[in-house]
């Protein structure tokens, strides 16, 4: 089993202490830091399979640090953990390509979700929360228009397994088909559909009748 490498950056060490103690329950390796100059140390000599940043930070916000952080680690998964959830931060985050957000109003377990979605299922994920900022955003243009996009019987399947929480994996093993083309099958669903997400393709999924009720 792969084991992950994780960096927490908040400054408030109450938020860290917790979602250190979360996300240690899914055996990650855990670095946890409340100043930024520990973080851009850690990226020197290491790699990070996913960063877990608040928002706002003393004297500085994601926004600005996100540039930055990617100079060191272009590849580096960012998912944001933050107590705003307005259209206007959200937009911006989305603008700086983060791949996930997490709002500290939504449940615990949407951490984990995200932490799961973003590592192994290289996808992005918004809580729902977030995601409804999203969609506000966005207008929900691809819900609303009239997709041209029919799904086939067995991505049907694919997305009907989706629904009911299969990973990639599951759904290979499900339908006796190699990981790597479940994965691809993915993501041309998510493209051929305009869906930002799959939580976001469910959204469209019943909406079209994709899905069984």
């Amino acid at each position: 089993m792969t084991k992950y490498n994780l960096f927490i950056l908040d400054d408030h060490p109450a938020i860290v202490e917790g979602v250190c103690f979360l996300l240690k329950k899914e055996n990650y390796d855990i670095h946890c830091s409340i100043v930024l100059s520990d973080l851009i140390n850690f990226l020197k000599n290491n790699h990070v399979d996913l960063l877990v940043l608040d928002y706002e930070l003393k004297d500085t916000s994601a926004i600005e640090i996100v540039p930055k952080l990617r100079q060191q680690q272009p590849d580096l998964p960012i998912l944001i953990y933050t107590m705003h959830a307005e259209s206007w931060i959200i937009q911006m985050l989305i603008k700086a390509e983060v791949n996930g957000i997490v709002t500290k109003g939504d449940k615990l377990d949407e951490l984990k979700k995200a932490a799961c979605r973003i590592m192994e299922e290289q996808e992005k994920y918004f809580s729902p929360t977030a995601l409804n900022a999203v969609l506000s955003i966005m207008g929900d243009q691809s819900a609303k228009r009239n997709l041209t996009y029919n799904p086939s019987p067995r991505e049907l399947e694919v997305i009907e397994l989706l629904s009911n929480g299969l990973t990639s994996e599951e759904i290979s093993q499900e339908l006796n088909l190699s990981k790597n083309t479940i994965d691809t099958m993915r993501k041309n669903i998510l493209l051929k559909s305009g869906a930002i997400n799959v939580s976001h393709l469910m959204r469209i999924a019943f909406i079209k009748g994709w899905i069984k009720s």
